[in-house]
């Protein structure tokens, strides 16, 4: 008999599906992990799913929000309420370009207005909930409404999103960016070789359509998955900001831009890195060739040509076979062009010819400020005789 045996799924049937509505059944599991696995994807699901919503809003004459508008019956809480239950999805895969800010102008001859109203300014997104109501009001009166629209995950309050600049009737609210309703699971027995200890899971997730429940639960999955391998490998990649926050601001070319200046300043750092600071990755005799070639950095290796480094005294075909090893790892080869990375390449006859020429320069120099300094005191001698002349002009003037 196989009791307790740790086991895992065989496969994921899919009892329900549609755009907003699926029951999944895993099974079998062992004793215990029904619930282990139900609840942590259904943390996951509620609060760690990237949604769209409407994080401001700004009526011309409104200040605050326990004003009431004129010609609208709702009190302005009631209309941000409502605003709240408002459902976006993006038309396509946009990274650049998406405009925060959608101004619209209520000037239609109508009582009630709904969501989907709306769509004729908001361009970049789909209103998933045309039919909720926003608000009654007269036939004649007309509004002005700004409202902005954010990614984010799961609840964020009033508080945090009031880090825009403070402008005169902007009223920020709080959004709920999570496109799912409702998560439900539950657990029930299952049988594995004649033995009913063993566990099923059922999930059924409720979406606004803005996502199908298949790919909430794919999403949910890959995120329990990145944080449990941080304690399979006992490491974790860098997070890639540059493909998440960085492309939603700015446009393509200047991502691109700033990923080849990343690569450049690498580069630089690895060709500027000296033999005699890595002893323990390079064995001591290819060491010493290097030393004998004077090869201090890897910008000096680079240079070389394959035929030139086996000439060098006591370099073999090991020492090259373990440079070769190390250039793979760090993205180096020979023959490079280093006039990508702006390296200052060591050539010991402009040095010399430039050292001579600051000798020349500053002896230049000194004849100049010796000139100066000449005529400063024949200038001063001159004016000394003509004083001297001067008085004794007084003086004979005086006597007579």
């Amino acid at each position: 008999m196989i009791k307790n045996m740790m086991i895992s799924p065989y496969n994921i049937k899919i009892l329900k599906t549609s755009k907003t509505l699926g029951k999944f059944l895993i099974q079998p599991l062992s004793p215990g992990f029904g619930i282990t696995i139900g609840n942590s994807l259904r943390r996951v699901l509620i609060s760690y799913l990237e949604g769209y919503a409407i994080y401001y809003i700004m009526i011309n004459g409104v200040t605050h929000e326990l004003s009431y508008i004129d010609g609208v019956i709702e009190n302005l809480t009631e209309i941000i309420l409502n605003l709240k239950k408002i459902r976006f999805k993006l038309k396509r895969k946009i990274y650049n370009n998406i405009p925060k800010h959608y101004t619209i102008f209520l000037k239609n001859k109508k009582e009630q207005i709904t969501a989907g109203d709306l769509c004729g300014s908001i361009t970049y997104f789909d209103v998933l909930n045309p039919n909720l109501l926003i608000l009654n009001k007269e036939l004649d009166t007309n509004l002005n409404l700004t409202i902005g629209i954010k990614k984010g995950v799961g609840y964020v309050t009033v508080e945090k999103n009031k880090y825009f600049k403070k402008k005169r009737g902007k009223i920020p609210i709080d959004t709920i960016f999570s496109p799912i309703i409702n998560v439900r699971f539950k657990v029930a027995t299952c049988e594995v070789h004649n033995s009913y200890e063993y566990d099923s899971l059922i999930i059924e997730i409720s979406t606004d359509g803005s996502i199908t429940p298949k790919n909430a639960l794919k999403k949910a999955s890959s995120i329990l998955i990145q944080h449990f391998t941080l304690f399979f490998n006992g490491k974790k990649k860098e997070p890639n900001y540059l493909q998440t926050k960085y492309k939603d601001y700015l446009d393509y070319k200047d991502y691109l831009d700033y990923k080849e200046r990343i690569k450049v300043l690498y580069m630089q750092k690895v060709l500027n890195y000296k033999f005699s600071e890595n002893v323990n990755d390079l064995s001591v005799r290819t060491l010493n060739c290097l030393k004998f070639a004077k090869i201090k950095t890897w910008a000096d290796l680079v240079k070389f040509k394959q035929s030139d480094l086996l000439k060098v005294r006591n370099f073999g075909i090991k020492s090259f076979y373990e440079l070769n090893k190390k250039m793979k790892k760090l993205g180096l080869y020979y023959g490079m062009d280093l006039s990508k990375y702006k390296m200052k390449i060591y050539n010991p006859k402009k040095r010399i010819i430039n050292f001579r020429e600051k000798m020349r320069n500053l002896v230049k120099l000194r004849n100049i400020m010796k000139l100066r300094n000449i005529i400063k005191l024949r200038n001063i001698m001159k004016l000394r005789n003509i004083i001297k002349r001067r008085k004794r002009m007084t003086k004979n003037d005086t006597q007579k």
